[in-house]
């Protein structure tokens, strides 16, 4: 019985002493300094009437009346203050990263909102009705917003870069992740670390 409670101490004090694993950094806040640098490589044209443009695997995507990018898939969005009537041009250039912040937008599930139904009547009238929808869980959009500055471009607002899964699955965007969606449009460089 001696031996079974020195054999047993023993495993229990090995156990106890093991370290947790060791944890390493991957998200952009956690990994990108505040003052580090994003250069964008080449001219980005802003609509008219419009106060971004989205960037996804290195590319503008094209602007219509919807999110013309895959939302499940990293992408950002690159923002100016405000709208303006005529289409700016943001030239290449260096933007300093002034502050991070990580963000969870929840989106919940449809249900009783008021939708507008066409009657058939030999009238035309329009009715209201209401839609019962539930589709599962709420969708998330955990986005990273990187406030940028530059003295060439005081118009420039921010870098938001994200993505969107259900409740439970999504997390930060990784450094990988976000250079994956920036592509050679906008690199990222640093003083203090290697990026």
């Amino acid at each position: 019985m001696r031996k079974f409670v020195t054999v047993l101490s023993l495993i229990l004090m090995t156990v106890s002493c093991q370290m947790p694993p060791k944890y390493i950094p991957k998200t952009v806040k956690e990994l990108l300094p505040v003052g580090a640098t994003l250069q964008l490589t080449q001219a980005l044209e802003i609509p008219a009437d419009r106060s971004f443009i989205y960037i996804a695997n290195g590319k503008v995507a094209p602007l219509k009346n919807y999110n013309t990018v895959d939302i499940y898939q990293p992408y950002c969005m690159f923002r100016l203050e405000k709208p303006s009537a005529a289409a700016r041009i943001v030239m290449p250039g260096s933007f300093e990263i002034t502050r991070i912040i990580e963000l969870e937008g929840y989106y919940g599930n449809l249900k009783d909102k008021k939708i507008i139904l066409a009657s058939h009547s030999n009238h035309g009238f329009i009715k209201t009705g209401k839609m019962e929808y539930e589709p599962g869980p709420s969708t998330i959009m955990y986005a990273t917003i990187l406030s940028i500055h530059s003295h060439a471009h005081p118009d420039v607002k921010e870098l938001v870069c994200g993505h969107w899964d259900d409740q439970g699955v999504v997390e930060p965007l990784t450094l990988g992740e976000m250079k994956s969606a920036l592509g050679k449009l906008i690199t990222i460089h640093s003083k203090d670390a290697a990026i």
